[in-house]
């Protein structure tokens, strides 16, 4: 699984790049939020990191796998920095505008962003186990799926929400049960697919409703209010 993870990660990264060429990378120049920037930054460089990293593993250089890891101790933070920040900034250029795809897409961004640092979280809490920490990151990419699957399903496709959340989680939650399955048969223990497969998709649920509710509205606003710079 380690091994082979290099090219998973290599190929969300090359997605990534036309999937926010529409929207970003092709007028890059032309947008001056720099919350935009560094979320593009900090989550570009997830992905290079996710990429280095297992092919370090790969070549067997685990020293340096090591070391270069810590670099995870300031981007994680960064990311949920960068996404907090640009999310807040999008409550207050609305002006209390809160159409139902905005609050919509608010919901994803929150339970992505949680279901990332729960995965990093438990890589880190689990560094000295490197099978069960690999496993951990390798989720840390399944939770920024999503975000570039859905934009390629759309601005391809013109499948719009909320079935390109259904094709991307379909995927995703697949992927999690495909490689639940090949853990149980090789008899890899603790279950960590399995389990994430059951919090991601608790996260998931919501999406298809949660945005309906007043109070998810309410605290959108609440949150649009709070004093971050």
């Amino acid at each position: 699984m380690t091994r082979n993870s290099f090219y998973f990660f290599a190929l969300l990264a090359l997605f990534a790049i036309p999937a926010f060429w529409p929207s970003y990378l092709s007028r890059i120049g032309a947008e001056p939020q720099i919350r935009v920037h560094l979320h593009g930054a900090v989550m570009a460089a997830w992905l290079l990191l996710l990429i280095a990293q297992a092919f370090l593993i790969r070549s067997g250089r685990r020293t340096v796998h090591r070391a270069l890891g810590k670099v995870s101790y300031v981007l994680a933070p960064l990311i949920v920095l960068a996404m907090l920040t640009l999310g807040h900034y999008r409550i207050q250029e609305s002006k209390g505008e809160l159409p139902a795809d905005f609050l919509y897409f608010f919901y994803v961004q929150w339970a992505l962003l949680s279901l990332f640092v729960i995965s990093y979280a438990l890589a880190i809490y689990n560094r000295k186990t490197p099978q069960v920490h690999a496993r951990f990151m390798a989720c840390t990419a399944l939770a920024v799926f999503d975000p570039i699957f859905a934009r390629l399903i759309y601005n391809n496709l013109g499948i719009d929400i909320p079935l390109t959340q259904v094709l991307t989680y379909g995927f995703v939650d697949g992927v999690l049960l495909l490689l639940s399955i090949v853990d149980w048969r090789r008899g890899f223990r603790p279950p960590v697919f399995p389990a994430m497969l059951v919090l991601f998709v608790v996260a998931e649920l919501p999406t298809f409703f949660v945005y309906k509710l007043p109070a998810w509205r309410e605290f959108t606003l609440w949150y649009g209010g709070l004093p971050i710079p």
